[in-house]
């Protein structure tokens, strides 16, 4: 369509052009003294006047565009004739191409004697063409033990036409047994897609998967997730510990802030914990809609603070942490003072939310 518009358009263009300068060829203008008929003597002496031949009249607009469009249709009906020819060739050879492909395939099967009529109550014919993609064309003819062209080569040369026409029941129990199925052979794409995935294993890379209610979406982005020298300690690389805003985050915390004490370090780790934790509490306990939901918080809180500071005293008298130790103090000594202050901070802050829950009354 759109060239049949474009050499339509360039006709009736270049028409217009032609008749536009060549006008004079189309119309003789009458001049000034010429007389408009010519005079003739009749058989009587009388003079009778006869008209001259008209001029031809200019071709008009709407028979150009017809002209234009006629001419526009029939080369665009020629081109995309040989278009379809040019398709069809195509389509020929691609044709021709397969089915020599195919015969070549057929006559390296002819030459291995056990592949020639093999029963469909053997193997089918679709299962048989995966396993010989499988497997390479210079071991079609004697196939490893292990594989399972080598069983279907002793299946194919004990029974079949001109050989043994009765199987008993134990050796058809087993040639199914050892007989794959047709979903226990991948595919060539699936092996080559599990090819690739390990590929990216090993180049410290995985596809990126959003995860949905039907698994996983993968939208065809990759994810470095190791570092370039895997054996100088960057084995696992994420977002949060490796991109700027997470590693920001991180170091801005109390407890990776750099110039901190340690009994700075937990009384505002404390403080943080125990000024939310006394929260669903409050919001989602059983007493929730009586005036005591906010006293019942705080004591929820406060044992949950004491229970972690208990936990994190234990974790320092056995492990023996060095984090924030000084020189020439004794093992955990740091860690210890820390936990300490996050009692502290903890019992403050669940003790300032109640406050503010009891004066302004938002339980």
């Amino acid at each position: 369509m759109k060239q049949f518009v474009s050499v339509t358009t360039a006709c009736v263009v270049g028409t217009l052009g032609v008749a536009q300068l060549s006008a004079e060829a189309f119309v003789s203008a009458p001049s000034a003294g010429r007389p408009q008929s010519a005079p003739r003597v009749g058989q009587f002496g009388d003079v009778e006047t006869q008209p001259l031949p008209q001029a031809a009249a200019p071709p008009s607009a709407t028979g150009l565009v017809a002209y234009g469009v006629g001419f526009g249709a029939v080369a665009a009906m020629l081109h995309s004739a040989g278009s379809r020819r040019g398709a069809s060739r195509s389509a020929m050879k691609a044709a021709e191409s397969e089915i020599a492909v195919k015969e070549k395939e057929k006559g390296e099967l002819s030459k291995v004697a056990y592949l020639q009529n093999i029963p469909r109550t053997i193997m089918e014919a679709k299962l048989l063409d995966k396993i010989l993609a499988m497997t390479p064309k210079e071991k079609w003819e004697d196939p490893d033990e292990d594989s399972y062209l080598y069983t279907l080569k002793m299946y194919a040369e004990t029974y079949g036409p001109g050989k043994a026409t009765k199987m008993g029941w134990w050796d058809y129990y087993s040639m199914k047994l050892d007989m794959p199925g047709d979903e226990d052979i991948p595919d060539l794409e699936d092996i080559a897609e599990v090819q690739q995935e390990f590929d990216w294993l090993m180049d410290g890379k995985m596809r990126f998967g959003i995860p949905g209610p039907a698994g996983i979406w993968y939208n065809g982005a990759l994810i470095q997730y190791k570092g370039k020298e895997p054996f100088a300690g960057d084995q696992i690389v994420s977002i949060l510990t490796d991109g700027s805003f997470g590693r920001q985050y991180v170091e801005n915390m109390a407890f990776y802030r750099e110039g901190l004490r340690p009994w700075q370090r937990g009384i505002e780790i404390g403080m943080a914990h125990g000024y939310f934790l006394i929260g669903p509490f409050v919001s989602l306990g059983p007493l929730r809609n009586t005036p005591e939901a906010a006293t019942v918080g705080l004591l929820c809180g406060c044992a949950i603070v004491g229970i972690v500071s208990i936990g994190g005293l234990i974790f320092g008298a056995t492990i023996k942490p060095t984090l924030f130790d000084k020189a020439g103090d004794r093992p955990a000594s740091g860690f210890n003072e820390m936990i300490n202050w996050h009692a502290v901070g903890g019992l403050g802050g669940a003790g300032f939310a109640h406050a503010l829950l009891t004066v302004f009354g938002s339980a």
